[in-house]
């Protein structure tokens, strides 16, 4: 099951997305959280202690690459492998939960 979490700033996004994060992985699943927002916090709303969260590194851009579809759209898609990227960059958080902090945008356009 994927699921993600969108909308305006100040919606409950973090909110929401830590809360069922933990209750599907309290049920046995296996979570991934990713936090792609330009202030990462879903750290701290799952229960990432505040010195481990802030010891989290982002996901360089290089292992990110943009391609564009013959249709004209483009697309980012990882260059690595997503389990070396998992097991390289994603922090545990209870309940079994991974985390993983996409990264900050830069500047106008580069999210």
């Amino acid at each position: 099951m994927r699921v993600a979490i969108a909308g305006k700033g100040g919606t409950g996004k973090t909110t929401i997305s830590g809360t069922l994060a933990r209750v599907l992985a309290r049920q046995g699943r296996q979570v991934l959280a990713i936090d792609a927002d330009t202030t990462p916090n879903l750290a701290v709303t799952l229960g990432v202690p505040p010195e481990r969260a802030q010891a989290m590194m982002d996901l360089p851009r290089n292992m990110m690459e943009r391609q564009t579809q013959e249709d004209g759209t483009v697309k980012t898609v990882f260059t690595a492998n997503t389990d070396e990227i998992i097991s390289g960059y994603s922090a545990p958080g209870p309940d079994g939960i991974r985390l993983l902090v996409m990264g900050k945008v830069n500047h106008g356009g580069a999210g």
